[in-house]
């Protein structure tokens, strides 16, 4: 987790033990009787993500303090070279609010002496743009950075903070919307572990839920597309994300609902596949092979509950390819990617065929040919985008295969990894698919026919890499 600014990695491990004590307390929102568990408005309506979201976020390459220069960067690559590909959506995470906090002691926002992190709000208690970051936003609102990005034909992201800032608490402000103050809702027990900036809000007082409305209809006037919500998913807070639910479908705007951080507990599946539209499923990733590891299991967990629930999407986390940690300190000092290309190739695979949301968290200006090819391969995120029914057929010596559908079934998509230290050949048995006789397959990544195959096919995969294929039956 966020290292400089917050407490140490054990503080996160006692997090995610206490999520597993907690998970008790959450069993029961599986439960499809449970009013509770229900999504504020479950009648058919549009989607607010219908596909996987894809993007851009700030956390892993500029931390706590990225400047509105830097944003309009990225937000010009995307518009430029992703955007015709998929990419839209454009995040400014954590501390958008706070005048000088930074992760980085380098930074001209760092201020060493903040044992609570200061923040901007308004009369209201609501969080407001720090304008020695964003000089646009002078007037108290993000509206004419989010017109910037929408003219750019991009969407506008921001990360909040479960809860209420303590500032608003301490001058026991006004709760907008309702009769009640700031000291009546919060619950100064109730902390994040590694984020001093909020307190929790105590849904079962009267005037909480009003809370939730007043921000989200700021942020729905200042045009934001998608929320990201960090302290609300380890350990889980079912009430507070059934809060947000219920203010983004009051807010009069279509706001995508992402949760932060995992592990999101699976006896909590019913109530988080009903309420967000993406949710994190681990903690922060970084690019580490041990724990790109560790996300096949996640995503095999998750993908047996995910199928049942289209347009709620289990989040693998950011795409940390390319430049990366320039201004974060969870990352280690500033540099590019440890991931060596296989490893990039087995990333992107497993996030693609998992049907991940794809949001890369780097450096774009700073790209370079393979990192572009690797993030824009089309053939690649219409699996990510399209396919349908994903899930891992095998797990077998350092081998593991997925697949998924076409829309209309007539292909299978099969993604073969190679998790082991040598180069090896994969072995699909092609009846393991639900295929038989003669399949075209065609290899996504290197967008090229390979020819017909029956019964078998084993090809030969990279050390730590993956390769992706289109396997299409003939008649």
């Amino acid at each position: 987790m966020k290292k400089s600014l917050f407490l140490s990695f054990s503080v996160c491990f006692f997090a995610f033990s206490y999520a597993q004590f907690a998970n008790s307390k959450v069993a029961n929102l599986n439960a499809p009787g449970n009013e509770k568990s229900q999504r504020i408005n479950n009648t058919k309506k549009e989607l607010a993500a219908p596909t996987p979201p894809m993007g851009w976020n700030s956390w892993n390459n500029y931390g706590c303090d990225i400047t509105e220069a830097e944003f309009r960067s990225q937000v010009d690559y995307v518009s430029g070279k992703l955007r015709k590909v998929g990419y839209q959506y454009m995040t400014i995470d954590i501390s958008w609010y706070s005048p000088s906090v930074s992760a980085d002691p380098r930074s001209r926002f760092h201020h060493p002496t903040f044992a609570r992190h200061d923040a901007e709000i308004d009369s209201y208690g609501r969080f407001l743009p720090a304008i020695n970051k964003f000089p646009s936003a002078a007037k108290g609102s993000f509206k004419p950075l989010a017109d910037y990005v929408h003219a750019k034909e991009l969407k506008f992201g921001l990360h909040i903070m479960r809860g209420i800032p303590w500032q608003a608490v301490e001058k026991d402000l006004p709760i907008y919307g309702s009769k009640v103050k700031a000291k009546d809702i919060a619950n100064p027990a109730d902390v994040c572990l590694w984020y001093n900036a909020t307190y929790g809000v105590d849904m079962s007082k009267p005037g909480a839920q009003e809370y939730y409305n007043s921000i989200f209809k700021l942020y729905a006037s200042w045009g934001v597309d998608f929320i990201k919500v960090d302290d609300i998913s380890m350990p889980y807070h079912a009430d507070e994300i059934t809060a947000v639910r219920k203010a983004i479908e009051l807010c009069g705007r279509k706001i995508i609902f992402s949760t932060s951080p995992g592990s999101t507990p699976t006896t909590a599946r019913y109530h988080v596949l009903t309420n967000a539209d993406m949710f994190r499923v681990s903690a922060d990733f970084w690019d580490n092979w041990g724990r790109l590891k560790e996300q096949f299991s996640l995503a095999n967990q998750w993908a047996v509950h995910a199928i049942n629930f289209p347009g709620h999407w289990p989040d693998l986390d950011m795409i940390p390819f390319g430049k990366i940690a320039t201004r974060s300190g969870d990352a280690g000092g500033e540099r590019f990617t440890r991931f060596t290309p296989s490893e990039q190739y087995t990333l992107m695979s497993l996030w693609c065929i998992a049907k991940s949301p794809l949001i890369i968290g780097n450096d774009l200006t700073q790209n370079d040919a393979f990192t572009i090819e690797v993030l824009s391969n089309e053939e690649v995120i219409e699996v990510n985008q399209h396919g349908i029914n994903q899930r891992q057929v095998s797990d077998k010596n350092g081998h593991i295969i997925w697949e998924s559908s076409s829309v209309n079934k007539s292909s299978k998509y099969i993604a073969l990894f190679n998790q082991n230290g040598s180069d090896e050949t994969v072995l699909l048995n092609i009846e393991q698919i639900g295929l038989k006789g003669k399949c075209s397959v065609r290899d996504l990544w290197a967008k090229k026919e390979l020819g017909v195959f029956e019964n078998e096919f084993s090809p030969l995969i990279l050390h730590h890499g993956a390769g992706m294929y289109k396997f299409t039956a003939l008649q």
